[in-house]
């Protein structure tokens, strides 16, 4: 699998650089405690990654920049959660690279992505990857497209029947062949939306079937004319599943701590990433609807690396949250003082991924 990679990635430094004034309309925001987090960082290359199933070949490979991707070949995945539901309010993000180059008469091979619920049985159980829609479910299917719109199409589910169907044509998406695109789903009840990098993809009120509480992820690819398994390669990494509706108003404002998982940074950098930007959005209003509110922010790192540096770097990326809420909302600077505890005040066990998602966190203190 490290010659596919090899052969199929473009290296890191070639792709272009994401201005963030283009994520000014992203208002997306992660929920409250991350329940389920996948990087893949402990899993053998060229194996499936570990509680995945699968009934195609998809494997862990390693991309140029160390960092670790299942290759998705054609067929249905359903990750390793064991979530028995994901509550009425959740989020999901996970990063896609379509690594294909079209081909002139042939169209690339489609991706489907969706969520469904598995009521009593295992959700990663063999009878899942035959059939998805049994009790409740959605898919989107998104057949890419390099050089003109591409169709996407939403189809719900429930007692294995159709619910509900939308489709959309996304003018963008164009620009996320052989890139990273970030995805971002949002459920509050029964209402979707989806993110695909800044653009809004779907905001549907009742796309959501709320009989039975969704607690599983799958991802479907297939080939088409022109394009085998070894000719196209379709990554997925950098999985999260976060719990809740984050009330960054009442608790600021009324307890007088908010933290969050929803800012994030480039590795081993004070960089904020473009996604970060609606959670950011928020917390600046409730500054700015409470003028004079003093507040402390207090960036913490996981406990990966050398302790000083992660000192240093929760300490930098909370001057670069200060940074950005002074430049692009225009807070007051002087309301704002910062700090970084690093690795020392964790949340969860360092020694899982999904520890380590929690406890790369900022905190704001009211003062």
């Amino acid at each position: 699998m490290l010659s596919l990679a090899a052969a199929l990635w473009q290296p890191v430094d070639t792709v272009p650089a994401q201005r963030i004034e283009t994520y000014s309309k992203f208002d997306f925001v992660p929920g409250e405690k991350v329940i389920y987090a996948e990087d893949f960082a402990s899993d053998a290359v060229g194996e499936l990654p570990v509680n995945w199933n699968t009934n195609a070949n998809g494997a862990i490979v390693s991309l140029d920049d160390k960092s670790k991707w299942l290759h998705l070949s054609s067929g249905l995945y359903l990750t390793g959660t064991k979530a028995k539901d994901y509550g009425a309010n959740f989020t999901v993000e996970f990063d896609v690279l379509l690594n294909v180059v079209p081909k002139t008469g042939y169209y690339l091979p489609p991706i489907t992505i969706g969520m469904l619920a598995s009521g009593t049985a295992d959700p990663a159980g063999n009878p899942l990857l035959s059939y998805q829609h049994g009790l409740s479910s959605f898919q989107l299917k998104i057949d890419p497209k390099a050089n003109e719109n591409t169709m996407s199409v939403l189809r719900s589910y429930a007692d294995r029947k159709e619910t509900f169907m939308a489709e959309r044509k996304l003018s963008k998406y164009n620009e996320t062949l052989r890139q990273v695109a970030h995805y971002a789903i949002s459920v509050q009840g029964s209402r979707l939306r989806i993110w695909i990098n800044e653009e809004k993809a779907f905001d549907l009120p009742r796309a959501i079937n709320t009989n039975v509480p969704l607690n599983q992820i799958f991802f479907r690819t297939e080939t088409t004319g022109g394009f085998p398994d070894d000719n196209f390669s379709y990554l997925l990494s950098n999985i999260k599943v976060s719990t809740g509706l984050p009330d960054t108003r009442a608790k600021l404002v009324t307890t007088g701590k908010f933290s969050t998982t929803g800012i994030l940074f480039d590795v081993n950098s004070d960089k904020i990433k473009p996604t970060s930007h609606g959670t950011l959005k928020e917390i600046a209003q409730v500054l700015a609807d409470n003028a004079g509110m003093k507040v402390k922010i207090v960036g913490h790192t996981d406990a990966d690396g050398n302790a000083a540096a992660n000192l240093a770097l929760s300490k930098k990326r909370a001057e670069a949250v200060k940074a950005y809420l002074v430049s692009n909302f225009q807070i007051d600077g002087s309301l704002l003082s910062t700090d970084g505890k690093g690795a020392t005040v964790p949340v969860g066990d360092n020694k899982t991924v999904l520890g380590k998602a929690n406890n790369r966190r900022v905190e704001f203190i009211k003062m």
